[in-house]
């Protein structure tokens, strides 16, 4: 497995200082909350949002109530009460879906839209903005704040709110444009909601089916750890969606499942206190609100990923539920690699033979020919040649 040193990580900022990609990063800990969290949660449908023509069923719809009560105690090893069956729906089961997009990267978003579309899930754009476009008055602080480089993203509209309460959406899921899961995208969220609603204590029956009392989910990132404090999971196991160990790519602290006790195909949801990259997260209503405080105060520029991570691990009443294996990564397409990101320069003549994407097993982006030509007949590629032979069925339980 791939990994970093947790040296080697928090230098990694230091020692890219000067590159655009990581100094872009650090811009998006105050614009990316403070803007793209008002911005989906409050927004006025019309123009590039329109209305969702595809809700969330009536169990997580907008209650008269701001934000749940904290759920009782769960004791550990306590199922949760409420069912994963909304998950299924053309929302994941969150009251709304977002991916955010540069509006001239129009071939992201078209690939964006092809593979949500043949996994089942709607979404609607945030649209972002360059980084030249960013008036210091409008940031929390300057202190650390880079030079800005004028080829990087930052979803926009931070003027077109008027306040993260005002429409009180209840969850969101956000993704980026070139994210990408496995086939079996709401399968995996079936499970990834039975463990949320586990580690979150939830003993009524919740309105989400993630559960009520979480503040953010983190579906995809490249780094998460399990809160010490906190040693509850949900396990997967006997799960054919976990990459193998020599296929998994990550650049620092995640959990290590063979310490642990737990073999190579097993997935586990816990309690996070730190993670890094947000190729895939879910807010609360309550959660959105929490991180616009929080990221108000913020004295010192951070990259917004680590950014979500310190609050994880330093706010002790912002709950964080992360799963490992991630569910969401990054994907890299076949072609040239200069179209690969917004925030850097790449050598136009550089090419990539076949894509990828770390940690997927059945990639979408890969199968989106088998996805349209026959993928229900079961000619689904994996992304592996040495993928493990399971002799043991798949099952789950609350360790």
């Amino acid at each position: 497995m791939a990994t970093m040193s947790a040296t080697d990580l928090r230098g990694r900022s230091a020692s890219l200082g000067a590159s655009i990609l990581r100094s872009s990063r650090l811009l998006l800990l105050a614009l990316l909350i403070c803007a793209i969290l008002s911005f989906i949660f409050t927004r006025p449908h019309h123009g590039h949002i329109p209305d969702l023509t595809h809700r969330a069923s009536p169990s997580i719809s907008i209650s008269s109530v701001d934000s749940p009560s904290p759920s009782p105690s769960l004791g550990k090893g306590q199922a949760p009460a409420g069912s994963s069956a909304d998950v299924k729906n053309s929302t994941l089961g969150f009251e709304r879906v977002f991916v955010i997009n540069l509006p001239e990267r129009y071939d992201k978003l078209d690939a964006f839209a092809l593979a949500s579309s043949l996994t089942g899930f709607t979404h609607d754009v945030i649209e972002g903005i360059k980084g030249e476009k960013v008036v210091n008055k409008t940031l929390p602080t300057l202190d650390n704040v880079p030079q800005v480089a004028p080829s990087f993203q930052l979803p926009g509209a931070r003027a077109e709110s008027g306040g993260i309460v005002r429409e009180r959406i209840q969850t969101a899921l956000v993704l980026e444009d070139d994210a990408d899961w496995d086939v079996s995208f709401k399968d995996q969220l079936v499970d990834f909601a039975t463990g949320s609603r586990y580690i979150s204590g939830t003993k009524t029956k919740p309105r989400s089916p993630y559960g009520d009392d979480w503040d953010l989910l983190w579906l995809g990132h490249c780094s998460a750890q399990q809160d010490p404090k906190d040693d509850r999971r949900f396990v997967i196991e006997s799960d054919d969606t976990v990459p193998p160990m020599a296929h998994r790519v990550n650049f620092n602290a995640v959990p290590k499942l063979n310490d642990l006790g737990y073999g190579n195909s097993t997935r586990i949801v816990f309690r996070a206190n730190d993670g890094v990259c947000l190729y895939a997260y879910a807010l609360s209503y309550r959660g959105a609100q929490k991180v616009l405080r929080w990221q108000n105060k913020v004295k010192t520029f951070n990259p917004i990923d680590m950014g979500i991570g310190y609050q994880c691990r330093d706010d002790p009443n912002f709950t964080c539920i992360a799963v490992f294996p991630q569910l969401v990564d990054s994907h890299k397409s076949a072609g040239r690699q200069s179209r690969d990101s917004d925030i850097g320069s790449f050598d136009p003549k550089q090419m990539r033979k076949k894509g990828f994407t770390h940690n997927i097993v059945r990639s979408t982006r890969l199968n989106i020919d088998n996805l349209l030509h026959g993928g229900s007949d079961g000619k689904i590629e994996d992304q592996w040649d040495d993928l493990p032979q399971l002799s043991m069925p798949r099952r789950t339980r609350f360790d």
